[in-house]
């Protein structure tokens, strides 16, 4: 039993990685979803929504901690978006995955599913950056990353997916500024998140290495295949496998 599902957490780290750096979303929004629905195709009905959402949260916390690492002598990193809003989506993320222990399973479902369909939305959400004349309100970024902190520590996120275009759009933040700096502050989230899903024991530190090393080899091949292929193309395909998953959690949730 044990090997199936080191092998099932290996493959979908694997396509959830591969398919996030394929369009360049989080991969939370792919990954929670596959450890909910797949395993029990297989017989394994062991894995809950509780520990999906600390499996995910470990997968973020490393993948975005190479990312941010890679990114570290950016010229584009801007300490005043980084320090309010990394402030706020970490407090958040700390009250979020508490607040996720807590919950049951049809909350937590729920809120992923809120989240998936903004995920979608925002895929296809067009927004022009805007490179000159950026002004910014520390106390409201701090405000809004907090709230998005909340929300995705509960399922485990980081939350990347709605930082860029809040940032994009609301903030009018210069686009390399946004790209660099959000994936430090994802990480900032994600570290709450794992450290605050730890604690309270969602997190299987067995079942999360296959997940993490898959995740780590694949997603930088699904970056690189990206820019061979049309992403207008692997948006909609992605958009219908999020919307599926998302239905069948809703159909789930009325079921309960």
């Amino acid at each position: 039993m044990i090997v199936t599902v080191i092998l099932l957490l290996s493959i979908i780290g694997a396509i959830g990685a591969f398919l996030s750096g394929l369009v360049g979303i989080g991969g939370a929004i792919i990954i929670y979803p596959m450890i909910i629905f797949i395993p029990p195709l297989f017989g394994i009905d062991t894995i809950s929504a509780h520990t999906a959402s600390g499996l995910t949260a470990a997968q973020v916390f490393f993948s975005t901690m190479s990312g941010s690492f890679s990114q570290r002598k950016s010229s584009d990193l801007n300490r005043s978006i980084i320090i309010p809003m990394g402030s706020g989506i970490l407090l958040g993320s700390l009250l979020g995955a508490y607040s996720g222990s807590l919950f049951d399973e049809v909350v937590i479902n729920s809120v992923y599913t809120c989240l998936a369909v903004l995920a979608v939305v925002l895929m296809f959400w067009k927004v022009k950056p805007e490179d000159t004349n950026y002004q910014h309100n520390s106390i409201l970024l701090f405000i809004v990353a907090l709230l998005i902190g909340y929300v995705s520590g509960i399922v485990g996120a980081g939350g990347a997916f709605i930082l860029v275009p809040v940032l994009l759009a609301v903030f009018k933040a210069p686009f390399r500024t946004v790209v660099t700096s959000s994936i430090v502050i994802a990480f900032i989230s994600s570290s709450g998140t794992f450290l605050m899903k730890s604690i309270t024991g969602e997190v299987d530190f067995i079942m999360m290495l296959p997940l993490i090393i898959s995740s780590l080899l694949f997603a930088p091949i699904g970056t690189r295949v990206s820019k061979k292929t049309n992403p207008q193309i692997l948006r909609y395909i992605l958009a219908a496998l999020i919307a599926s998953a998302s239905i069948k959690m809703l159909m789930e949730i009325i079921i309960k």
